[in-house]
């Protein structure tokens, strides 16, 4: 569905709109904790799935076919072919990869920080008062 997009447009997209989210609703100081977390939770489940959509499908690495012997390959133009093929879907994969990686490790990082400050403002003698 979205194969042709360059990963990192998708990105810069759901990055901006956790930025967003963070500006309308992380920042105000009478919202939970915990509503803050959900909130990160859906936006890191869209960026998945939108990371998901971006993965060349593995059928196509089947329709490249197969061959069995050397007679099957032709000319050194089939090769250069499905080697091209294989290698773009590779990539694709290993970025898609790399971005889920850095947003797993973001989503992960926000929540502690969200999680620890909440506990901080919770039993802080100075709130208490």
């Amino acid at each position: 569905m979205l194969k042709e997009i360059p990963i990192i447009y998708v990105v810069a997209f759901l990055f901006l709109m956790y930025l967003t989210a963070y500006f309308v609703r992380f920042r105000s100081k009478n919202v939970d904790a915990f509503s803050k977390m959900k909130l990160s939770l859906i936006l890191f489940g869209i960026y998945s799935v939108v990371l998901w959509l971006c993965v060349p499908s593995t059928p196509i690495l089947e329709t490249f076919g197969y061959p069995e012997t050397v007679n099957d390959i032709k000319t050194d133009g089939q090769i250069l072919k499905l080697l091209q093929d294989y290698n773009k879907a590779i990539v694709r994969t290993a970025d898609i990869l790399k971005w889920f990686l850095f947003g797993f490790i973001w989503f992960f990082m926000t929540n502690i920080y969200l999680y620890t400050t909440h506990r901080e403002n919770e039993f802080n003698p100075k709130n208490k008062e």
